[in-house]
Parts: structure tokens; C-alpha cells; sequence
């Protein structure tokens, strides 16, 4: 089914803000992040520039209905000093050529963020947008923005739920893994855990 991709910033132009919050405050998501960054927070976002968000629009019953989005920011990847001992000597050979140490020695890696992708639940069964095709068409955006602003790894940080972890899986992402330090752990391996205690999952925007 024809889907309309259109940028927040450009309804922003078009219609009162009030109008536009009163639009998206009907959208549902199974993630209460998700629900909640579309109906509170994504215009403010938009105004200071720290991300944009996609609207995608499909036709239901002759109406014209939201019915997902998403949102990416040019944000770099960065791992404190301590996770980055932990990364597999593999990993780090995969992330060093692409990033840089700060003044802090944490590593920085030029990425773009996906921080949010979400469906409308409202026509869960009407099965008017898989969550394939709304990667699809983040991935779209994703390469155009690469071309402007440059970044050579697309991450996602997400909950631990075993549905997400095999949705980004199987979409190509790697879950970034550490190993415990011997000082503060038994050396096992364990989830990169980000500052909101989220999973990390990685992927170079040339695989996508």
C-alpha cells in the first residue's frame, strides 16, 4: 500500500502547533517512549534541531491516517574507556579506523542515531505498515542525511526485550557485547548497557 513520508518540520510550517500536537496525540505505540516522544516531545526536538522526525501517512476507510514515524539525529557513538577494554579485540578493530579518542579518552565514533521508530497500534490489524517497511524508509533518510552530514555507523538504543532484539537482529544489526572487568565482575559477557540502562545495536550505514 502507498505510504507519504513527511517531514515534521514542514507540517510545523503549514499548520497552527497547537493543531499539530492535537494530531499527534492520537498516535498509540505498544512502547510508552515511543507514544511519548511523538505526542510531547518530538516538536520540541525539532526546534532546537536535536532531531528530526518522519510522519508517515497511509489511507484508511477514504481517510488520510498516521500511521508510523521515525526520527534521527546526527549524534556520535561514543564508549567510555572502561566499556571500550571490554569490546572484543574484533569490535574495537571494526570501530577504532571510524572514531576518535576525546579529551575525556572516550571513544567517539561519527554515527547517526535512530531514536525512534515506531508504529501506529490505532491499525495494528489493518496491517497498513510493517515494521520492515518503516525500517526501510528510515534507512531512505538515513542515506540521504549521510550524504549531507556524513557518519559511518547507525545504532539504536532500545529496551531489553527479546521481540526488539530479534526485530534489529534480523535486520542486519549487531548487539554490542562487553566483558566484565575482573575487578568489578566474574569476566563474564554481558549487554553494553547505555547511560538509560538500554541495549546498543549497531550497523554500518554502508550495509544498509
Amino acid at each position: 500500500m502507498a505510504v507519504d513520508l513527511v517531514p515534521l518540520n514542514a507540517i510545523l510550517q503549514k499548520y497552527p502547533e497547537e493543531q499539530v500536537r492535537e494530531s499527534l496525540s492520537s498516535f498509540v505505540s505498544v512502547n510508552e517512549d515511543v507514544q511519548c516522544f511523538l505526542r510531547d516531545r518530538c516538536i520540541q526536538f525539532e526546534k532546537v534541531a536535536s532531531a528530526r522526525t518522519t510522519l508517515i501517512f497511509s489511507s484508511y476507510q477514504g481517510k488520510r491516517v498516521l500511521v508510523g514515524y521515525f526520527a534521527i539525529s546526527s549524534k556520535p557513538l561514543t564508549i567510555s574507556k572502561k566499556n571500550w577494554k571490554g569490546l572484543s579485540t574484533n569490535v574495537r578493530r571494526k570501530l577504532m579506523p571510524l572514531g576518535y579518542r576525546t579529551e575525556q579518552e572516550n571513544y567517539a565514533v561519527s554515527s547517526i542515531l535512530l531514536g525512534q521508530l515506531g508504529l501506529n497500534f490505532q491499525f495494528h490489524g489493518a496491517h497498513l505498515l510493517s515494521g520492515a517497511e518503516l525500517l526501510a524508509a528510515a534507512y531512505e533518510a538515513i542515506k540521504a542525511a549521510n550524504e549531507v552530514i556524513g557518519g559511518l555507523i547507525l545504532y539504536v538504543e532500545v529496551d531489553n526485550e527479546p521481540h526488539l532484539r530479534d526485530f534489529y537482529t534480523r535486520n542486519g544489526f549487531s548487539q554490542l557485547i562487553v566483558k566484565t572487568s575482573s575487578e568489578t565482575g566474574d569476566g563474564q559477557m554481558r549487554p553494553y548497557l547505555t547511560v538509560n540502562q538500554q541495549h546498543l545495536y549497531i550497523k554500518k550505514i554502508r550495509d544498509i
